[in-house]
């Protein structure tokens, strides 16, 4: 984790939750889904500042919390698994579907237009450095669970009871192993943090100021 200012920031992202188990629900006729269906909500908390050490305090000040850490982006992601089962010889799993919705928290700068100069040209390599990052982690776990779908669509179990609870062992186990992907990523991405332009800007523009507020002493 990253700290400037006596501040714990960093990027982070939250755990994907899962409502409920397989649940049973009628669809239309048509082949099994290859990869997740997902929709993405962008929503963004305000900013402002004129300088990038200013900029980056109303950041740490409004930015979201993640698992109690505060955090200059987040991604939440809630997911859902539907199908129809149905009990013959074997209980077989029709029309599969596993949802994903998404929510990106994103800096937005309120008077973007005032910047100038190389303020200006860092902060906006900073902001796209920041969504990348974020739709990032939704590919991590789009990826994750379309693997998922194809672990579930090649079941082939006796009982619809069992179906149901294998589906839900399997959610278990993906969710632990992206979860890993995921920390794994954050992990090598605090490591490039302090390599963005706009952070040395900020770092260079705080450690000027504390000089220049050093007061020699007789």
């Amino acid at each position: 984790m990253v700290q400037f200012v006596s501040v714990e920031v960093g990027l982070r992202k939250q755990t994907l939750v899962l409502l409920g188990s397989l649940v049973a629900a009628g669809m239309a006729n048509g082949p099994a889904a290859s990869k997740p269906i997902q929709t993405t909500k962008y929503v963004y908390y305000p900013i402002s500042g004129e300088t990038p050490a200013s900029i980056y305090a109303t950041m740490v000040s409004h930015g979201p919390r993640v698992d109690g850490v505060k955090a200059y982006a987040s991604t939440n992601a809630v997911s859902a698994q539907s199908g129809l089962m149905t009990q013959g010889d074997l209980c077989v799993l029709k029309y599969y579907k596993f949802k994903i919705d998404f929510t990106i928290n994103l800096p937005r700068l309120k008077n973007e237009s005032t910047l100038k100069g190389r303020t200006k040209t860092e902060w906006k390599k900073f902001s796209r450095f920041l969504k990348t990052h974020e739709e990032t982690h939704r590919s991590i776990w789009l990826a994750c669970g379309s693997a998922l779908e194809a672990q579930v669509q090649r079941l082939k179990i006796k009982s619809c009871k069992e179906l149901d609870t294998k589906t839900v062992k399997l959610w278990d186990q993906m969710r632990a192993s992206c979860a890993k992907k995921q920390d794994a990523f954050d992990v090598a991405e605090q490591k490039r943090l302090p390599q963005q332009s706009f952070v040395r800007l900020v770092l260079s523009q705080i450690a000027h100021s504390s000089k220049a507020l050093a007061v020699p002493q007789n």
